[in-house]
């Protein structure tokens, strides 16, 4: 029998995807505050994650189990993975969290997989389902004026700053039973692709990531008006999304629409989701492509992945929106260029029209 020590291969890939889901449930979270303003349902959202062995979402044999907890430091425990600055001083890296608002935090349960009896996947596969429904209430009881306590696994109680964001929680699963698929329960949860997640690899890769699953979560009503406004049943103007999450954005649409001299058009829930996501990360200052960028890895290395991955036409919309997401963005930096230099000449002359005592 190999000893664990030699395993190096499954050592780099159990440290290499459990770094990924970090990553991946922090984009997550920084969505979730950023594209607050699109949402019809939001709540308070905390500036942690909770991750154990219960949210892999397959289950891995002994061997491979105990090899997994020793490399990432995880257990049976709801231990912090990430800490936004916002956080307690007092809330450290690894520390165990048993309750939240004093419920229990569950271990896992199983989840009958429905979708499995025609893709010919596994039927039950792990779920945490328990840990979100105790995360929910608490995100609840925050917005209701109950500010979120945690009890910590050494007896501590820290009481938790939360932030307004979209309701409802992305997740991603390193390990699951079914890595190439998408779901969601409602506007409560939805389930990235972990082959998707997996490949991911800048932070903007992995807030479109996260951005797209929000979208099930966002105001379709703002998107529907927008399109009314226009006259159109499925046009998405460029910009309208970006005007409603960046204050002030508003005033560079005109032009950049009579540039564009038509909407972009969308056939499907899945295809809006692209352009919710391009606007939500280029809200959070990054590069509006980074979804193309990843669809683009993805059909390179022939990895399956549904709903995320886009066909010939979204990845057409996109390609079209992302540019002129850029060209507002381009814009937006040149105002803000020559007020800054408006400013420094107005200082200038002040000083040079200042008396000579005075100066």
């Amino acid at each position: 029998m190999q000893a664990q020590g030699d395993r190096a291969f499954e050592r780099d890939l159990f440290k290499t995807r459990f770094a990924q889901e970090v990553k991946f449930r922090a984009a997550a979270i920084h969505v979730a505050w950023g594209a607050e303003a699109l949402c019809d349902s939001t709540t308070q959202i905390e500036p942690f994650v909770l991750l154990s062995v219960h949210a892999m979402r397959r289950r891995l044999d002994d061997r491979d189990m105990a090899l997994f907890r020793e490399v990432t430091g995880m257990d049976d425990k709801w231990r912090v993975v990430w800490a936004d600055e916002g956080a307690p001083e007092d809330l450290h890296l690894r520390d165990a969290v048993t309750h939240v608002n004093g419920r229990p935090l569950p271990g896992g349960g199983t989840r009958f997989e429905v979708g499995a009896l025609f893709r010919g996947g596994q039927m039950m596969s792990n779920d945490d389902g328990g840990f979100w429904d105790a995360m929910l209430k608490a995100r609840k009881e925050a917005g209701d004026g109950l500010p979120m306590t945690l009890t910590l696994l050494d007896g501590r109680n820290l009481v938790v700053d939360t932030q307004k964001g979209c309701a409802g929680s992305v997740t991603a699963s390193s390990f699951d039973n079914d890595p190439d698929s998408f779901w969601r329960q409602g506007t409560q949860r939805a389930k990235i692709p972990a082959n998707a997640m997996i490949e991911a690899q800048t932070a903007d890769e992995f807030r479109w990531l996260a951005a797209f699953g929000t979208y099930f979560q966002a105001s379709q009503s703002a998107i529907k008006a927008s399109q009314r406004s226009e006259g159109v049943s499925t046009g998405f103007l460029v910009g309208k999304i970006l005007a409603i999450a960046v204050p002030g954005a508003g005033m560079l649409l005109s032009a950049a629409e009579a540039q564009a001299e038509r909407a972009i058009a969308v056939d499907s829930i899945v295809g809006s989701a692209d352009l919710f996501a391009n606007e939500v990360v280029a809200s959070l200052g990054g590069d509006p492509s980074a979804g193309l960028r990843l669809t683009e890895r993805l059909m390179a290395r022939g990895v399956k992945v549904d709903a995320v991955m886009m066909d010939d036409f979204r990845r057409s919309n996109a390609a079209i929106h992302a540019k002129q997401i850029k060209a507002i963005q381009a814009t937006q930096a040149e105002m803000e260029r020559a007020e800054l230099r408006a400013q420094e000449d107005a200082e200038r002359r002040k000083q040079l029209l200042l008396p000579p005592l005075l100066k």
